[in-house]
């Protein structure tokens, strides 16, 4: 009973803070078309709060969902570069930020690799003629 509420409750997180993510995003849209008005620090975390929320949520849903182990690997991946490109977001400019810059890529590559090279094809279907 208490596993399930602490699901429940895990589930209803990562809910509110896509919610939240969701929110951030349209504050972005909000300041790119001037419609809100934001500056330097403003916009930094402007810019991580949907990322680092949509991370958090995902790597939080992967203790409800307990995938087996090659799909949770493929998604804390996942997890742990949209975190890691939301912590660049707040980093200044300079030699640090661009190379976490180009790691974030490179884990996007790598995860995107990852899930061609494991996808099954569909058996095809013979027809006999």
């Amino acid at each position: 009973m208490a596993t399930v509420i602490a699901r429940n409750l895990l589930r209803w997180l990562s809910f509110f803070l896509v919610a939240v993510a969701l929110v951030g995003c349209l504050g972005l849209i909000g300041v790119d078309q001037r419609i809100f008005a934001a500056s330097g620090r403003a916009i930094m975390l402007l810019s991580a709060v949907p990322l680092l929320s949509v991370g958090a949520a995902f790597l939080i849903l992967q203790l409800v969902l307990r995938p087996k182990i090659s799909e949770l690997l493929k998604n804390l991946l996942l997890a742990a570069t949209f975190i890691l490109w939301g912590i660049v977001q707040l980093m200044p400019q300079g030699a640090l930020s661009h190379k976490l810059g180009d790691l974030v890529i490179a884990l996007y590559v790598a995860d995107l690799a990852w899930v061609i090279l494991t996808t099954r094809s569909p058996q095809r279907v013979r027809q006999d003629s």
